[in-house]
């Protein structure tokens, strides 16, 4: 089973296992972090968990579906590396989870989410 794995983009590219960079600067990174406000610039800075659910919650949208189908091919069966520490959220689990999971992909599970569970 694939793992998340922690490192920079060169980590990833010297391994010799089939391993995806997922990180910062990558065309798979989550663009909502840890510290930026969301859902609108005057709401509270948002923690990891609530950047990794609007992530995931992204790809559950209209046009995220169709990003979300494109990422579940491009990274099955591969490790994943971010440059988030290993002990906390990140959207390399979710990335990990739409991936692999059997069915279709179009399910996207997250552990904070305003929608309640997927």
């Amino acid at each position: 089973m694939p793992v998340r794995l922690r490192g920079a983009s060169q980590d990833a590219a010297d391994l010799p296992t089939a391993c995806v960079y997922v990180g910062p600067r990558s065309r798979f990174a989550n663009p909502f972090r840890a510290g930026d406000r969301a859902p609108s610039p005057l709401g509270p800075p948002m923690d990891a968990a609530e950047a990794v659910d609007l992530f995931a919650a992204t790809l559950r949208g209209l046009v995220g579906r169709c990003y979300a189908a494109r990422f579940a091919r491009a990274l099955r069966g591969r490790d994943l590396m971010c440059t988030c520490p290993l002990d906390v959220p990140c959207h390399a689990d979710v990335l990990l989870r739409l991936a692999n999971e059997s069915g279709d992909g179009d399910v996207i599970r997250t552990c904070n989410s305003l929608e309640g569970p997927q």
